[in-house]
């Protein structure tokens, strides 16, 4: 062979050579497209709110057919974020102001609301005192077993504190306002026998879904297990105010929002930015209607009037969860807690009284911010 006809060779070799390359990358390419985008999204809120949060990205996920995401339960995410949930490219978590750059806000939860049986209840109480009438009119008639379930454990107790720990006016009185609340919790267990001793969230459900009890604090996250258990039956309200005439009480609650995990790669990176643009956009307008909870972003249109009305009981629902509310940061719910649970043990057991116990709270606060 001539060393022309040589060169004319490996020439045509290379361009096979290049050409076959070509061709394996852009099938390579076209195979990737194909495969499309799995992305996690690791949530923090329960073991069965995964499929809320699913049903939530539907409308987005069926226009984008290459990308995916798979819901899953991380609990631990819920006070270590996105080290809480290794390896998620997004994560669902509580949040603190100061982290509003780094999460797109979702909704406002962990609220307590005042559910009722319709069927023995016409109109919600908008006071204790008024709870109380009724409570005891439907216990002497032999209607149920208590008039009351108001769970025990110092956290759900919390809201009925809201202005002892958390005070809405600067002159606030702490040491009268827990003695407020303290006599209140001491009528309802010891002078009327409406609430039952030592009952834990679970059992206040299980009362209010047995027909037990006509009335019982609990927290918003319960509100689909109760609606499974009574159907039209179940009545929701805002906490009632502690006298007649006085201020709303205020629930103790967290806003929870979404955020991407920083290093992933570029089309993952794409995919994830998209989810959290959905969510702070066009997804607000059906986070109350999938999820249940209130989003903290006005949904857009939302004034066009352009949605189909809601069913009344999610109009009754979203107005209980519209009460007003305070949102102290994860330290300062942990040390209310801790400075109530002593003095509860001591009231519920009787050791003390009303007077005692709201000196001892009040005492209890000052030390904790005393040590900080």
């Amino acid at each position: 062979m001539t060393r022309r006809k040589r060169i004319v060779a490996a020439a045509a070799a290379v361009g096979v050579v290049s050409l076959a390359l070509s061709l394996a990358y852009l099938v390579l390419r076209r195979g990737e497209r194909d495969r499309g985008v799995d992305l996690e999204l690791a949530q923090s809120v329960s073991a069965d709110f995964g499929a809320r949060v699913e049903e939530l990205l539907k409308p987005y996920l069926e226009a984008q057919p290459g990308v995916r995401v798979r819901v899953t339960y991380r609990p631990r995410a819920a006070e270590e974020g996105l080290s809480g949930a290794r390896g998620a490219h997004l994560v669902l978590r509580p949040f603190e102001p100061a982290e509003a750059d780094e999460v797109a806000p979702l909704f406002a939860a962990d609220y307590a609301v005042l559910a009722y049986d319709r069927s023995r209840v016409a109109e919600p109480p908008a006071s204790f005192p008024d709870l109380v009438t009724q409570a005891l009119a439907l216990k002497a008639k032999g209607d149920v077993a208590y008039g009351l379930a108001l769970p025990e454990e110092t956290h759900p107790l919390l809201p009925l504190f809201s202005d002892v720990f958390w005070p809405a006016a600067p002159q606030h009185e702490a040491k009268a306002a827990a003695k407020e609340v303290f006599a209140l919790l001491g009528d309802l267990r010891f002078t009327y026998g409406l609430s039952p001793h030592a009952c834990t969230s679970d059992c206040a459900a299980r009362l209010l879904a047995d027909g037990q009890v006509p009335f019982a604090v609990l927290g918003e996250w319960r509100i689909p297990e109760l609606r499974r258990a009574l159907g039209e039956r179940l009545g929701l309200a805002p906490l009632p105010s502690l006298s007649r005439g006085g201020p709303p009480l205020r629930s103790v609650g967290r806003t929870y929002g979404v955020e991407r995990a920083p290093a992933l790669k570029d089309r993952e990176a794409s995919a994830a930015d998209g989810v959290v643009a959905y969510l702070r956009g066009e997804g607000q307008r059906r986070v109350f209607a999938a999820l249940g909870k209130l989003p903290l972003a006005e949904p857009p249109g939302a004034a066009d009037g352009a949605a189909e009305a809601p069913a009344p009981e999610l109009v009754e629902q979203e107005r209980a969860l519209h009460a007003p509310a305070a949102s102290p940061d994860p330290a300062s719910v942990r040390a209310a807690d801790a400075a109530l649970a002593p003095v509860w043990i001591e009231f519920a057991d009787g050791r003390i009284g009303a007077e005692g116990a709201a000196r001892a709270l009040v005492e209890n606060i000052t030390a904790i911010h005393t040590d900080s």
